[in-house]
C-alpha cells in the first residue's frame, strides 16, 4: 500500500505540476508579448514625437538629443541636405554608431527612401519599421523620415534598442520559478496526504477482506474437519454410526447456514440484493415474532414481552419478510446472551413527527463493551476471538444491517439501562406507495 501510496503521489505531482508549468508558461508568454508590446508602443510615441518635431521647424537642442537617447536607449541621427547635425550622439554602444545609421540607410533605400533625395510626390516620406542588428547580435527597432525642407531635403534615421525579452523580465522569470519550485513541493507533501487519506478505505478494505477470509476459512475448517474424522470412525466403529451421521449432519446443516449467510451478504454487495415492499400492519408483524419466540424463551425460562403503543400504528410500506428476518436475527442474539430468569423486551413506536419507525430489541444480557460496539455490526466479528462457540458465525448482525440499508433505514446498539443491549432499528414511515 505504502508503494501504491507513492506511485500515486509521484502521478498527482507530475500530473499537477505539469498543469501549473503550463499556466505558469501560459503567462510568460502573454508577459513576452505585452513587453515586446510596450517596447513597440514606446519606440512609435518616441518617433512621433521626434517626426512631428522636425516637421514643425522646431528647434532640437544637442541636450534635448542627448537627453532622449540616453532615457530611450536609441539612436538619432538628422541630416540636412545629405550633411549631419553636428551632434554626434551621448550612447556608449557596442556596435558603432555610424555601422548602424548605414545599415539603416540601407535598408530604407530597399524601400525607395533616399536620406539625400527630397520626395517627388509628397511632402515626406517615412520607411515602414524594420528591424536592425548590430554586430553582436543585438537588436534595433528602426524608421527613417525623409522630408522637403526650404533649403532642400532633411531625413531622419532613428533607432531604438531592444534589450533581450529574457532580460527584461529577469525577475518575473526568477519569480515564477521560485513559485513553481515552491508549488511543486506543496503538490508533493499535499499529494502524499491526499493519496494516504484516499488509500484509507481501500486499505481498511484489504484488512477487513483478510480477515473476512480468515475468519470464513476458520468457520468453514470445523465442519469439514468433524466431516473429515467422523467417516473413518463410521468405518472403525461401525455401532456408533447413528451417533456419528447425527454429529455429521449438524455440521452439514451449520455450513450450509453459513454459506447462505455469505452468499446473501455477496448479493447485497453486488446490489442484486432486493427488497419487496407491500402494505404491512406492523403490529400483526410483531405479534406474530412475538408468538414465534415464546416457546423459545420459555424452554430458556426467559420472559418475552412486547410493548405496542397505545394506538395502532397505521399500515407503511415495508418488506416484512426482510423486517422479520432482522427482528430474528436480533432475538436470536438476545436469545443467546440472556440468562435464564432474565427479560427481553420488543418495542415499537413513531418519531420525529411519525416520519420514522423505530424497533428496539431490549435483553438483560452480559452486554456489548463500548470499545466493541462500532465493530459488532462488521463481518464475522466475533468479540470471542478463539471462535469458540458454534452457535453464530458473526454474520447475522451484518445481514441486519444490509435489510435496514435497503429499506433506506439504519440499526444501531447502545446500552440498556437495566443492563445488557438495546439494538435500535429505525426505517422510514412511509404510508403510501413509494
Amino acid at each position: 500500500m505504502k508503494h501504491l501510496q507513492l506511485r500515486l503521489t509521484w502521478l498527482y505531482t507530475f500530473t499537477a505540476g505539469l498543469i501549473l508549468t503550463l499556466a505558469m508558461t501560459s503567462f510568460l508568454m502573454l508577459r513576452i508579448h505585452e513587453t515586446k508590446q510596450e517596447q513597440l508602443e514606446r519606440f512609435y510615441s518616441t518617433w512621433n514625437m521626434l517626426s512631428l518635431r522636425l516637421q514643425s521647424d522646431t528647434i532640437l537642442s544637442q541636450s534635448f538629443l542627448a537627453q532622449l537617447e540616453v532615457e530611450q536607449q536609441s539612436i538619432i541621427h538628422i541630416e540636412e541636405n545629405g550633411i549631419p547635425f553636428l551632434y554626434q550622439g551621448s550612447q556608449d554602444i557596442a556596435t558603432s554608431r555610424q555601422t548602424l545609421i548605414k545599415r539603416t540607410k540601407n535598408q530604407a533605400e530597399k524601400q525607395g527612401i533616399v536620406c539625400f533625395s527630397a520626395p517627388v510626390s509628397s511632402s515626406s516620406l517615412t520607411s515602414d519599421l524594420f528591424t536592425i542588428e548590430g554586430d553582436f547580435q543585438e537588436q534595433y527597432y528602426a524608421m527613417v523620415l525623409v522630408l522637403a525642407h526650404k533649403n532642400g531635403v532633411r531625413s531622419l534615421c532613428f533607432l531604438m534598442y531592444l534589450p533581450p525579452v529574457w532580460q527584461s523580465l529577469k525577475e518575473t522569470l526568477f519569480l515564477l520559478c521560485g513559485l513553481e519550485a515552491v508549488g511543486i513541493l506543496g503538490l508533493l507533501l499535499v499529494s502524499w496526504h491526499f493519496v494516504g487519506w484516499s488509500l484509507q478505505p481501500i486499505a481498511n478494505n484489504h484488512r477487513k477482506q483478510a480477515e473476512f477470509i480468515a475468519a470464513a476459512s476458520h468457520e468453514l475448517r470445523s465442519p469439514l474437519a468433524v466431516l473429515r474424522s467422523a467417516i473413518p470412525a463410521i468405518f472403525a466403529a461401525p455401532e456408533r454410526k447413528e451417533a456419528l451421521l447425527h454429529t455429521m449432519d449438524l455440521e452439514c446443516s451449520r455450513m450450509s447456514r453459513l454459506i447462505d449467510d455469505m452468499l446473501l451478504l455477496a448479493s447485497a454487495d453486488a446490489k442484486t440484493w432486493n427488497i419487496y415492499p407491500q402494505k404491512t400492519d406492523v403490529d400483526t408483524l410483531l405479534i406474530e415474532t412475538y408468538e414465534a419466540f415464546l416457546p423459545v424463551c420459555h424452554e430458556k425460562q426467559i420472559t418475552l414481552y412486547l410493548d405496542l403503543p397505545e394506538e395502532s400504528i397505521p399500515c407503511i410500506w415495508i418488506d416484512p419478510e426482510r423486517i422479520r428476518q432482522i427482528l430474528s436475527i436480533l432475538l436470536d442474539n438476545a436469545l443467546f446472551y440472556t440468562p435464564a430468569q432474565k427479560a427481553i423486551h420488543i418495542c415499537v413506536s413513531l418519531a420525529n413527527h411519525s416520519r420514522y419507525l423505530v424497533i428496539q430489541v431490549k435483553d438483560q444480557g452480559c452486554g456489548i463493551p463500548r470499545e466493541n460496539q462500532p465493530y459488532i455490526f462488521d463481518r464475522f466479528y466475533r468479540a470471542d476471538k478463539a471462535r469458540s462457540g458454534k452457535e453464530h458465525f458473526g454474520l447475522g448482525l451484518s445481514i441486519a444491517k444490509e435489510l435496514a440499508i435497503l429499506h433506506g433505514g439504519t440499526i444501531t446498539v447502545a446500552d440498556n439501562p437495566g443492563g445488557g443491549s438495546c439494538f435500535s432499528v429505525t426505517l422510514p414511515a412511509r404510508f403510501s406507495f413509494p
